[in-house]
């Protein structure tokens, strides 16, 4: 299980790696759904694919060893968990996206809700105690 929950996290950082380049390369029209931003728009989007870029190359780090970086990941896990709760702001505000980001919201909600508890599993310990571990 542990080479499976460390393998996710290369696949998972690699993918967020290159969903980030692409933004930062391409722009925002790499967003479904989306219409054509103004520059200030395309600055945010653009900036805010560096950090999504900073937190690829985490999750691709962290996955060197679960054990010792097991509370980063569960930080990283609660990031991407937060990610899904803010865009359901957006529905709340603006009404439901491209079906594309339905769906990711979907992923962005389970997958820290199931990786989480996988890997206290396998590290043998709880959120709280990796956290405090890291720090």
């Amino acid at each position: 299980m542990k080479a499976v929950l460390r393998w996710f996290l290369v696949v998972f950082g690699i993918a967020d790696i290159l969903i980030a380049l692409a933004h930062i390369l391409i722009g925002p029209g790499t967003i479904i759904g989306a219409n054509t931003p103004n520059a200030t728009l395309d600055g945010d989007v653009r900036f805010s694919m560096v950090l999504f870029l900073a937190y690829g190359v985490l999750c691709v780090w962290a996955a060197s060893d679960l054990d010792r970086h097991a509370g980063l990941i569960h930080l990283l896990m609660l990031v991407f968990f937060a990610g899904g709760l803010v865009r359901l702001l957006t529905v709340a505000y603006v009404g439901w996206p491209h079906p594309f980001y339905i769906a990711m919201i979907v992923v962005e909600l389970a997958v820290p809700l199931i990786y989480i508890p996988l890997l206290q599993n396998v590290t043998g310990r709880p959120v709280r105690a990796a956290l405090a571990r890291q720090g």
